[in-house]
């Protein structure tokens, strides 16, 4: 059974303490029954640990915050680190009336005292009080509290030894550092030092030695006769599409500009050769020519057309030499003579003829 004594100041702040035994009866942590006496009279009341909510007036909080206020009042239990917030000017204060004691628990706001819960101990002439109780109770409390204040000491004062131990070692700690410090940076500028006068030394020696007229001389005219030449800047690359499609534009054009020259030439050529020259002939050799010439009209010139075609497209073809190597030579068309046009389909044309007897004979008459 846990019994506390709580001595608990007047609300005007004038005046006499209550106390209150808090003495636990009941199942629950907080089922207790409260016993007040202002020095004559005995206030009594219990209360459960589930009519709690009950006595809130202004508290915000949950349920369980003032469940540990509570506790902490009354059973003086001190509350967690998260639940330190809830105590910040808050108090507990009695009021004394006629028929009761109340015990309120109050927050001061800014000089505003606001009332967070209340309990109220009716007055009871018939409970009868046992102040040997309370005072055995009350001195056990203050012999466990100087119990725990000496541990608490003992333990503060064995941490504090222990924060002197430590700050010892950091002070040796640091000390052994900067002497370090100091002794590489001593040994670096003896080092430097060292160095420095090994160069002094040989500047001396370097300006004290003697070098042969004829070898400095020398080395100085192979400097001025042989100057760095400048190299020449690297021509820039073009691209390969670009310079192919030109090529081929280029072809392209002189290609059309030959076939154009050679269809010149060829017509130029088509005048100035004349026809060969035949014999006069007999009157039945011209009727007879007469006929075949009109039966081969018709014939003649689809053959023509389609010899012109075949004409032009080796040409076409040879274009490019015959540009280089001069004017063609002259041809003699197929549709010069009537003898060949009635010869073959009218579809393939033959090959100009050879020269026959006949333009032999021909020539050596005009001769």
């Amino acid at each position: 059974m846990d019994r506390h004594i709580v001595p608990i100041q007047p609300a005007s702040g004038r005046g006499e303490l209550v106390v209150i035994e808090v003495l636990q009866q009941g199942a629950h942590e907080l089922d207790l029954r409260l016993v007040g006496c202002e020095g004559a009279n005995p206030y009594v009341v219990q209360i459960k640990q589930s009519e709690l909510p009950k006595l809130k007036q202004k508290f915000k909080g949950t349920n369980a915050e003032w469940e540990a206020v509570l506790a902490h009042f009354l059973q003086q239990k001190q509350l967690g680190p998260d639940q330190a917030n809830l105590l910040e000017g808050v108090r507990m204060v009695y009021t004394l009336k006629k028929d009761g004691l109340e015990v309120s628990i109050r927050q001061d706001v800014q000089g505003i005292k606001v009332t967070l819960g209340e309990i109220v101990l009716p007055r009871d002439d018939e409970f009868e009080l046992n102040p040997f109780e309370w005072a055995r109770a009350s001195a056990q409390a203050h012999t466990k509290t100087l119990q725990e204040l000496a541990e608490v000491k003992a333990r503060i004062d064995s941490e504090n030894d222990t924060i002197t131990k430590l700050n010892a070692q950091l002070d040796d700690f640091i000390k052994t550092k900067n002497e370090a410090e100091t002794a590489m940076l001593q040994q670096f500028m003896e080092l430097l030092n060292e160095k420095k006068r090994k160069i002094r030394d040989q500047s001396r020696l370097l300006a004290t030695a003697k070098v042969d007229k004829s070898t400095a001389l020398a080395m100085q005219s192979a400097r001025t006769e042989t100057p760095r030449k400048a190299v020449p800047s690297r021509t820039s690359k073009r691209k390969a599409p670009t310079r192919a499609a030109k090529a081929i534009q280029e072809d392209s054009d002189s290609d059309q500009v030959e076939i154009e020259k050679t269809k010149a030439e060829e017509q130029n050529d088509d005048e100035d050769v004349p026809g060969p020259a035949t014999p006069d002939r007999s009157d039945a050799e011209t009727e007879s020519e007469a006929e075949a010439s009109d039966s081969g009209l018709r014939g003649g010139s689809s053959e023509t057309l389609k010899s012109t075609s075949t004409v032009a497209q080796p040409t076409k073809e040879a274009a490019p030499s015959q540009s280089s190597d001069g004017p063609p030579p002259p041809r003699n068309l197929p549709f010069g003579r009537a003898g060949t046009r009635s010869k073959g389909p009218p579809g393939k044309p033959s090959p100009p003829p050879p020269a026959d007897d006949d333009d032999d004979e021909t020539d050596d008459e005009e001769l």
